[in-house]
């Protein structure tokens, strides 16, 4: 990967602590394309958020000299108004040292005439430059003259201490020094004759240690005591780690391939990580426990880095001069161990994580409503806290008495809530409605007599109908007695009914409208005449109550339904529920609803939906509740008086098979439940509607759920926890109290180390050694045993990006349910069931899996092409369960032909249209059908 920032300058380097800027100084003995002699200290802004890879300039002043070293420090007064960015200095060819304000260099921009400050003591040139990481007022200086300087800034007139070493001690040039990360009067230096001391700055004395051969030095972070030495000799090309303890004892030696190191730094954000870059034009980046290369930065061609200094501010960003005139910023994630950029820092080290990666803090959301946190930065920094995290607790509230008012399922239970729910709704709709389903619930003998007197008709009892049958007679007999008789009438029906002729007499009583004469005669007549006068005198009566009649007689109730006023629907509802038996009772009713509907009565139809048991129809019309605002009742709210509702409702029917939108329904809800960490409650819905086989998804939901759920380990025996899809395998698994997330105290999970090792070895590289430590289990020994419960890491997790395995040890304990017993696993393209497949689409089936065939091997990885296999599957199943609509049978039938015609551009057509048309129906495999079809269309 090439740079991501870079200006064309020759210069040193210093990156600001605390800010993202960058100050570059013109290096000594450069010559520009214009042959310029001047020399300049410009600040540059590090912005990745442009896409500009010129890196902008915010100011620059011109400097009486050039620069032989730059250092950036939180100097004296750091942080304040008048120097919020720190302190610059600049090592000078004549030997003195330049401060520079940073804000009055961005504040002036391009002023030349900006405050600089000089300080002067040494003789020649400053070769060596560092501010005091634990005091910031201090920094040393080193010359060509072996004299160090040390400068307090709250008195920089003079030094405060100069350095020198006489005798076998004496240092040439000073190449570096480095200050102490702990001692803060501990300073190192090092000189190009290969002299290295150990200055104490202290009142009483100054002394000198150690004789090693090396040009640039610098302190452990880590350790006090140990120093890092690098020599730009060319023919002992080396990086080593000294303790300084025992000198002459050299900890590591990092191998630095061909040639001496020019420049070298520590990481500030991680001391695992060091930066070295040598005259064989390859800058490093090593690891300093192992001394593997990380990663390396591109090289150049001719010209190698003399300057590279890692940001304090961004970390794993890297800057580097080199000697063709150029400053580039690197991104070490995208670079490689050799230089190709084609891997980042992990893939060309896989020892272990930065540290910057690592979280001080994390939490993470679980399936079942579970969120887990962890904070190093407290005092047990192994503490594991485990939330039940339910987002809308009134939900919860609400559905755990639902839950409990179910019960298993009982109509007795299931009576008493409809009962509760009817009373204490105060909405006339919802009263009715569970008025209903409580009839629903009533048994067989029952449902039709209480559903009459719902709807206020009761049936009369035998003494009250003896009582109107008197009444009437005795009110109406003189009236009877009293009737006209016409005599020519009389006569002539007699003369017909002498001969026989009952037709004739039948026409006579019919032309003087004596009906119940006409029907009498009909009787005597025969069946045919009885037929044909009854149809007459239906049609000529008047009376409405006469089509109830007609409608029995003929027995075409259906008629009835669609003809009766819409607004008279109770009357239709009870005449059905009198005189239909069996499943003409849910026809009659299913088309009454269907009419009232198309008439506006939405009420009076989702009730006749309920008594025709049609749940798919009757919650289509709730679902319309859900887009609306009811009463101010929230989203969930209403989503749980819906799924209330129709749960009951589909126990009161005993339906068994729901179409593909009530199915998804169910899903959502069951998801839903999950998400608020009810995962009993959502087991206990799914087994109690028997939706497990009922599609793919709600067969991989109860799968999730069955995963989800621990069982409490026994003394004897470990856990078992059981997959659907391979054979049962002794697990020991943690049982943990969970808590919600506005308790005060959440449960939480210690970790314990199950064989403490010594600090020191305790390091993120030991990976070799934690995978054959911990690669088995071993389960109790008996009920004596014990054996601490134990949580084992997956084999195929890299185990050297995680520290090394831990016990759990749980502070509460409690018994969990155990899990339902485990459902077959979902289909797929080889185990899919297509024996009932139509044989008008038996072609889809021998198509798509013909195009699996030919894809599988591009598809990617044996997780994708698992993935895709389950998703056809479940296509199959649909196509073989009959549970697609006819749409998209057809439009899935035109995309097979299309390929069957290697038209793929017809077929992907097809599936886009599917997808903006069926997407709520076929949406579980849409996607993995376009991948397929462009994978076939790529290898034509």
């Amino acid at each position: 990967m090439s740079c991501i920032k870079r200006v064309e300058r020759s210069a040193y380097v210093a990156m600001a602590p605390e800010a993202p800027f960058m100050a570059a100084g013109t290096m000594a003995g450069a010559v520009d394309l214009s042959f310029s002699s001047s020399s300049k200290l410009e600040i540059f802004e590090l912005d990745f958020h442009s896409e500009d890879q010129e890196m902008k300039l915010l100011g620059q002043c011109s400097s009486s000299e050039r620069f032989t070293r730059l250092a950036w420090g939180r100097s004296y007064g750091s942080g304040s108004e008048e120097s919020p960015y720190g302190l610059i200095a600049g090592g000078l060819v004549d030997g003195s040292i330049g401060l520079w304000n940073p804000l009055s260099l961005i504040r002036s921009e391009f002023n030349e005439s900006v405050h600089v400050r000089y300080l002067s003591k040494h003789k020649g040139p400053v070769c060596a430059l560092e501010f005091n990481v634990l005091s910031p007022n201090q920094l040393a200086s080193g010359d060509d003259d072996g004299m160090i300087c040390i400068w307090d800034f709250s008195n920089p007139s003079e030094p405060s201490h100069v350095l020198k070493a006489s005798g076998s001690y004496t240092q040439s040039e000073i190449s570096s020094v480095s200050w102490n990360r702990k001692f803060k009067h501990v300073l190192a230096s090092t000189s190009y004759n290969g002299t290295t001391g150990e200055f104490k700055n202290s009142e009483s004395s100054d002394r000198f240690k150690g004789l090693i051969s090396c040009s640039v030095l610098q302190w452990d972070p880590d350790n006090c005591n140990q120093i890092m030495i690098a020599s730009d000799d060319d023919y002992s090309p080396s990086v080593k780690v000294i303790n300084l303890v025992n000198v002459y004892v050299v900890q590591m030696v990092i191998l630095v391939m061909l040639s001496g190191v020019i420049a070298m730094e520590w990481c500030p954000s991680d001391s695992l990580y060091l930066l070295t870059c040598g005259r064989d034009n390859r800058t490093i980046c090593w690891n300093t426990k192992t001394g593997q290369i990380v990663t390396e930065l591109p090289t150049t061609v001719n010209n190698s880095n003399f300057d590279v200094h890692w940001s304090p501010k961004m970390p794993g960003v890297v800057s580097a001069s080199s000697a063709d005139g150029q400053i580039s910023v690197y991104n070490l994630e995208g670079c490689s161990s050799n230089g190709s950029g084609e891997n980042n820092l992990l893939e060309a080290a896989p020892l272990t994580a930065p540290k910057w990666w690592k979280r001080p803090v994390s939490a993470s959301f679980g399936f079942g409503g579970k969120l887990v946190s962890s904070n190093s930065k407290l005092p047990e920094a192994s503490v594991v806290f485990l939330h039940s995290l339910a987002t809308e607790q009134s939900l919860v509230n609400r559905i755990s008495e639902f839950d409990a008012a179910l019960g298993d399922g009982e109509k007795t239970s299931l009576r008493s809530l409809c009962k509760k729910k009817s009373e204490e709704t105060e909405s006339e709709e919802e009263k009715e409605t569970w008025s209903l389903l409580q009839l629903m619930l009533e048994e067989a003998g029952n449902a039709k007599t209480k559903l009459h007197t719902h709807f206020g008709f009761s049936l009369p009892s035998e003494d009250q109908n003896d009582q109107a049958v008197a009444t009437y007679s005795s009110e109406n007999v003189e009236e009877t007695q009293q009737e006209s008789s016409d005599p020519l009438l009389d006569e002539a029906i007699q003369r017909s009914l002498i001969v026989g002729d009952y037709k004739e007499a039948v026409a006579h009583c019919l032309s003087a409208n004596k009906m119940a004469d006409a029907l009498v005669i009909a009787h005597v007549g025969g069946t045919t005449l009885w037929e044909s006068t009854l149809d007459k005198y239906l049609k000529m009566s008047n009376a409405p109550y006469m089509k109830v009649v007609s409608a029995m007689v003929n027995k075409d109730l259906m008629s009835l339904v669609h003809t009766r006023p819409a607004k008279f629907w109770k009357e239709t509802l009870a005449l059905i529920c009198t005189f239909a038996e069996g499943d003409e009772w849910t026809r009659l009713c299913d088309a009454l609803a269907s009419h009232l509907l198309s008439s506006g009565f939405t009420l009076a139809a989702t009730l006749c939906y309920i008594c025709a048991g049609n749940v798919d129809k009757t919650v289509d019309i709730w679902s319309m509740s859900l887009v609306k605002d009811n009463a101010g009742k929230s989203y969930s709210e209403r989503v749980q008086d819906l799924m209330e509702k129709t749960i009951v409702l589909a126990l009161a029917t005993e339906n068994k098979r729901f179409s593909a939108s009530l199915l998804k329904l169910f899903e959502s809800y069951a998801e839903i439940l999950a998400s608020q960490g009810l995962i009993a409650t959502a087991i206990k819905l799914l087994k109690l509607l028997e939706l497990g086989d009922s599609s793919p998804e709600i067969s991989i939901l109860r799968e999730r759920f069955s995963q989800s759920v621990y069982q409490e380990p026994t003394q004897t025996q470990p856990n078992v926890l059981t997959s659907p899809y391979n054979q049962a395998q002794p697990v020991l698994q943690p049982s943990f109290t969970t808590t919600s997330v506005t308790n005060a105290q959440p449960s939480r999970t210690t970790l314990v180390s199950p064989n403490p090792s010594p600090p020191q070895q305790r390091t993120m590289d030991s990976h070799s050694s934690t995978r054959s430590a911990y690669s088995t289990y071993n389960p109790p020994q008996g009920p004596g045993s014990h054996q601490p419960t134990c949580l084992y890491l997956n084999s195929k997790i890299h185990q050297n990006v995680v520290p090394p395995v831990e016990l759990m040890v749980p502070t509460q304990r409690v018994v969990i349910q155990p899990p339902p017993a485990p459902v077959a696993p979902p289909p797929t393209v080889q185990t899919a069931d297509t024996s009932n497949v139509p044989a008008h689409q038996k072609h889809i089936v021998a198509t798509l899996t013909r195009l699996f065939r030919e894809t599988s091997k591009t598809l990617g990885s044996d997780k994708k092409i698992e993935d895709t296999s389950r998703k056809l599957g479940a296509l199959f199943s649909q196509l073989n369960n009959k549970r697609i609509s006819n749409h998209a049978a057809e439009k899935l039938s035109l995309l097979c032909q299309a390929l069957d015609k290697h038209d793929f551009g017809a077929a992907l057509q097809i599936q886009a249209r599917m997808t903006s048309t069926e997407w709520d129906e076929c949406n579980f495999w849409l996607g993995p059908l376009k991948q397929m079809i462009r994978e076939r269309q790529n290898v034509r």
